[in-house]
């Protein structure tokens, strides 16, 4: 009889909730890229590519990335298109 092979147990992503944030006073003071994502409403991935951008304020803790909030506005403002203000 042949033994059984063992089935792999892969760790799922964390489930986030898209849209969590209303507004930046309910946004972490840190925050991770999946805050990142659900903040600019775009997927994870495109998330990541964004904070691996020279010019955006990222920290890394043990090779996590992790953005603080202040700064994050920050950047944010500074991206805005003055055209685009009333």
């Amino acid at each position: 009889m042949r033994a059984k092979k063992k089935q792999r147990v892969y760790k799922s992503r964390p489930k986030r909730i898209p849209n969590e944030y209303r507004n930046f006073d309910e946004v972490p003071d840190i925050m991770t890229v999946y805050d990142v994502a659900d903040i600019l409403r775009v997927s994870v991935a495109s998330a990541y590519t964004v904070t691996a951008s020279e010019d955006f304020p990222v920290m890394l803790l043990n090779c996590q990335r992790r953005i603080r909030k202040d700064k994050f506005i920050e950047w944010l403002m500074a991206k805005e298109n003055p055209k685009w203000r009333d």
